[in-house]
């Protein structure tokens, strides 16, 4: 890390907003730590897969394939007939950057955790 990045939890503007808020940061929230040159990609609530991507990320991390099979398989159900944003979609392919970028950034810097 750099000197332009702090490691502690910003304080809570409002501790009764939802936990993972800007105005209630989770306690490993990243957004104050990240440097100028780090890619990040943000999932807000509202996305209509947020909760179950979040929650693929969680069990892929904790190296629990069985339970994230099985969100995978609730994803793919949600998305199977009616996907949340067509592939001509300019985010879509937005998405695919950021992905570049993050592989290309890890590369060089290493993992940031």
């Amino acid at each position: 890390m750099n000197d332009e990045m702090t490691k502690e939890k910003p304080a809570a503007a409002d501790p009764t907003a939802p936990y993972g808020s800007a105005n209630n940061p989770s306690e490993h929230d990243v957004l104050n730590r990240l440097g100028n040159d780090e890619p990040y990609f943000i999932i807000r609530g509202g996305d209509p897969l947020s909760d179950a991507l979040v929650e693929l990320h969680a069990y892929i991390g904790a190296g629990q394939s069985g339970a994230a099979h099985d969100t995978l398989e609730r994803i793919l159900a949600l998305t199977g007939q009616n996907p949340p944003r067509p592939v001509g979609s300019p985010k879509y392919r937005e998405t695919f950057k950021i992905s570049v970028s993050m592989e290309r950034f890890r590369e060089t810097h290493g993992r940031s955790h």
